[in-house]
């Protein structure tokens, strides 16, 4: 006998950690400033398992949220967490999520998309292991269909840390940074996953797998994945985060996107692209470094390895490797404006791959690559 079970509970009036489910409680989920937790789970009189040859994998119950979560929370791994429209971790909130917890983003686009926005302010407390990292994904493949681009949406981080480049969150307006605190900490992200995401709200609105906007520099990004996004894999609009470790592939448009002044540095970035624009795309008066790079190219679109994107770019590239081996027009490095080369390094880069493609190449609508080309050339230790 099969029991479909849905209970609701307004988290604003109870302490999370006690919660306890014995009934049904009829609340309206669109009220504002609260998050409802609904149990969807299903139960029979047999265990819930699911047998594949010898081994045997238990199910976590699941459970939904949805809206604003105003209280310090924390996603437990004995649970599936079930991400029902936008849900926003709000100022003053601190949001901790377990080793080993899987959080699923529900099916639809539009005002109907599913994404988590942490605001400025609030903290995203999301400590993962390699053993058991913290994984983001669709419900959709988590219940077993194909894993694919757009699924959900994806993670947004707004912090204190921008500069007078960076608007408001292009998705949702309502959502801004400001430029309060360089040093700001938006908390931790370490050991995560981010999984078939990507949805294009409307045009121009699209959510990236994971977005900062104005993120500080006291937050911890780290051994980070992110793979088949219907966007970029990752952009920061300004701020002063620094990344490591990162893990990028299979998204449709850029798989690093920097723009509005980012400052930071990303350290050990591997992309691996095979589908999509740039590997890594640069805009505005952004100057970032990148310190431990390997990208390889097998198919892009028309942006090239690193794309120095309109007028004011600079960037500085150390101990890295760009293997273009996609012949598609666009270069190596690629360049559209006039790029700052005065705020442009190369330091042990090489340039290699089967791609017949010049290695530093223009826009149809312009660049300098010849002078970026000239500072690759006066650089240490950088081959071609």
């Amino acid at each position: 006998m099969l029991i479909k079970q849905r209970k609701v509970i307004a988290l604003s009036s109870l302490l999370i950690g006690s919660v306890i489910f014995t009934g049904c409680i009829d609340q309206d989920k669109n009220s504002p400033n609260q998050v409802y937790i609904y149990n969807d789970s299903a139960t029979d009189d047999s265990t819930d398992t699911t047998d594949t040859n010898t081994d045997t994998t238990v199910s976590n119950p699941k459970e939904t949220l949805a809206g604003d979560i105003s209280s310090d929370m924390t996603l437990t791994s004995d649970t599936t967490w079930v991400l029902d429209g936008l849900v926003t971790v709000t100022d003053g909130a601190t949001l901790t999520i377990e080793a080993g917890t899987t959080i699923v983003g529900k099916d639809g686009t539009g005002d109907n998309t599913s994404y988590m926005i942490v605001d400025k302010g609030a903290k995203i407390m999301a400590e993962g292991t390699s053993a058991q990292p913290i994984v983001f994904t669709s419900e959709t493949a988590y219940d077993g269909g194909t894993a694919a681009v757009g699924q959900w949406g994806g993670l947004t981080l707004i912090g204190k840390a921008g500069n007078d480049q960076v608007q408001a969150y292009e998705v949702n307006s309502a959502y801004s940074a400001d430029d309060s605190d360089l040093t700001d900490s938006s908390g931790i992200l370490k050991h995560v996953q981010i999984l078939n995401s990507g949805i294009t709200m409307e045009t121009d609105k699209e959510i990236n797998g994971l977005s900062f906007v104005g993120v500080g520099s006291g937050t911890t990004i780290d051994n980070i994945t992110v793979t088949k996004s219907d966007d970029d894999c990752i952009e920061a609009w300004g701020g002063t985060v620094n990344m490591s470790n990162i893990m990028v592939s299979e998204c449709t448009d850029d798989h690093f996107d920097i723009d509005d002044g980012y400052a930071g540095t990303v350290s050990d970035l591997t992309i691996t692209q095979s589908t999509g624009n740039a590997a890594i795309e640069m805009s505005g008066t952004t100057a970032a470094t990148f310190d431990g790079f390997n990208i390889t190219q097998t198919s892009s679109v028309k942006e090239g390895g690193i794309f120095f994107k309109k007028d004011g770019v600079g960037g500085h590239f150390k101990n890295g490797t760009v293997t273009d081996n996609s012949t598609d027009g666009a270069g190596t490095i690629h360049s559209q404006g006039i790029a700052t080369v005065a705020n442009i390094s190369f330091e042990n880069v090489t340039l290699s791959g089967t791609s017949t493609d010049n290695k530093f190449t223009d826009h149809s609508d312009g660049g300098n690559s010849v002078d970026i080309e000239a500072k690759f050339d006066a650089g240490t230790g950088n081959t071609k």
